[in-house]
């Protein structure tokens, strides 16, 4: 008898601090390729819609919260990001539902500068997308009723502290620097060209210093969240996980 689709709320651990989770378990016996999904900074866009489509395509999705947000544990901050999307990922390799050798990693907003970092350390990650990513704290500057916004949402954060925690990482390593270690591994950069958050320029940049293996999708007039062109963006993440599992 196959194993139905399903979806179950998870905790998992990162450096010892619970985080709250959604796991999106694909129909049918396993194991089954699996994408694991990193929020932006707030955590109020987490792409479920997507989430949902790719389950009945035969995917499983994890779908978490960093520590300091939406009932995970701890307090927020910028420097744990990448420790948090190392250790969904090693949640989702330890499910006996998983393919451990596809297992394809999102990040969108500033989930996908972590991710990027996180990808390029860890040779489990099969391929990677980046969706309206910040590729540079150094050329990121969002504006105080922007940060305002998003600290409601963080345990531990104000508006002084965010913005502090952002100056302190644009001095580490950023993905437009490291980006090129990710090659031959598969990667989609997908992104609005009408996003007033992140603005395209971000991935123009991140394609450029990629190595092989590297598509762009740009989404014409697409904005942070895709609004009016989800359907568009959804299919053309779909149509590139097809492809690069064929392979």
């Amino acid at each position: 008898m196959g194993v139905a689709a399903m979806l179950s709320g998870v905790v998992l651990e990162s450096e010892g601090y619970r985080l709250l989770g959604r796991f999106y378990q694909a129909d049918g016996p396993g194991p089954h390729p699996t994408l694991v999904m990193a929020h932006g900074i707030a955590g109020v866009e987490l792409n479920l819609d997507l989430a949902d489509v790719l389950r009945d395509a035969g995917w499983n999705v994890l779908a978490f919260h960093y520590r300091g947000c939406w009932g995970s544990e701890g307090p927020y901050r910028i420097a744990t990001l990448v420790e948090d999307v190392q250790a969904a990922i090693g949640w989702a390799m330890a499910q006996p539902s998983v393919d451990r050798h596809r297992v394809v990693l999102l990040g969108y907003s500033i989930g996908g500068w972590a991710a990027v970092l996180a990808a390029v350390q860890d040779p489990r990650v099969y391929a990677l997308i980046t969706l309206s990513a910040v590729s540079d704290l150094r050329a990121w500057t969002p504006d105080d009723a922007m940060l305002a916004d998003w600290v409601r949402f963080m345990n531990g954060m104000s508006v002084e502290a965010l913005r502090e925690e952002l100056r302190a990482q644009a001095g580490t390593a950023q993905p437009v620097d490291v980006v090129d270690r990710l090659s031959p591994r598969p990667m989609l950069i997908v992104h609005g060209t009408a996003d007033p958050v992140v603005p395209h320029r971000h991935s123009l940049a991140l394609h450029h210093r990629a190595g092989l293996n590297t598509d762009l999708a740009l989404i014409d007039g697409g904005d942070h969240r895709y609004t009016g062109r989800r359907r568009v963006m959804i299919q053309r993440i779909q149509r590139w996980l097809e492809q690069i599992c064929r392979s």
